[in-house]
């Protein structure tokens, strides 16, 4: 009888320790019937310079993510969102207002004690890469994330890899991959999130590798509902044919769980 109470007693301290997270927990995921919204805006600004150029890309996005809990570890995402772009380049300016971008996919909570696994899956449209592919570049998305709760503190590992899919020959055909190691911090007095850590992309496309670094911030109004303000800096990036690259990028979300 004593087994079977502790044994009641963990499922239970297992199933209120994934409930309790916190909106801007890298591992967050809304409770069973529930649902999370996330609403972004961006603005980002991405140069290339080689021997011969130098272009330089701005891109305004605004974007908005709704989660269903299907249950308390499983969710199922839903993203849409819009890039305004503008691109110079050889003395030409370029612009492009209406580049609206979709995914559809599922996270799974694998782990939710103080070790934590995660695990998701999309696929996506991207109209605003769809100069060079004729027509939306269309892909799909695998991602798994790692970390350890100590008192405030969850340092974590995260990968993802991104693959087109359906793509005419011509088109962007190659893999483009994401690493980042980062440390989540929440400390409820304040009521103060923060989410910092390196990233490294790289896109075969174009032999690609940009090193960056990630800041978040966030303030609970609510327990519910949170408010934050983000960057981030390429601070070394090369490409094919000895190109640099660098950029940078800000922005505000807003969270809600109803």
């Amino acid at each position: 009888m004593f087994k079977q109470a502790l044994l009641v007693a963990g499922v239970l301290s297992l199933a209120t320790a994934a409930s309790a997270l916190e909106l801007t927990n890298p591992f967050y995921v809304p409770s069973k019937g529930t649902f999370s919204s996330t609403t972004t805006y961006e603005f980002a600004t991405r140069t290339a310079k080689d021997d011969f150029d130098r272009s330089k890309e701005y891109d305004n996005t605004i974007a908005e993510k709704l989660s269903y809990g299907l249950t308390d570890n499983v969710s199922l995402d839903a993203k849409v969102s819009n890039v305004f772009q503008k691109e110079s380049a050889y003395g030409l300016t370029d612009r492009d207002d209406k580049n609206i971008d979709f995914e559809l996919g599922s996270t799974w909570n694998v782990l939710t004690g103080p070790a934590k696994v995660q695990v998701s899956g999309a696929y996506g449209q991207a109209e605003s890469n769809s100069h060079d592919n004729l027509g939306a570049y269309k892909y799909v998305t695998g991602a798994v994330k790692a970390g350890y709760t100590m008192g405030i503190y969850t340092p974590y590992l995260a990968g993802s890899v991104e693959l087109p899919v359906a793509q005419n020959d011509d088109g962007d055909n190659h893999a483009k991959y994401e690493a980042k190691a980062g440390v989540y911090a929440y400390c409820p007095r304040i009521k103060t999130a923060v989410d910092t850590g390196l990233r490294l992309n790289y896109d075969e496309t174009y032999e690609a590798r940009v090193y960056a670094y990630d800041l978040e911030v966030s303030y609970f109004l609510t327990d519910k509902v949170a408010v934050s303000a983000f960057g981030s800096v390429d601070f070394a990036g090369k490409a094919e044919a000895d190109t640099d690259l660098y950029g940078n990028k800000l922005g505000l979300r807003l969270r809600a769980a109803f």
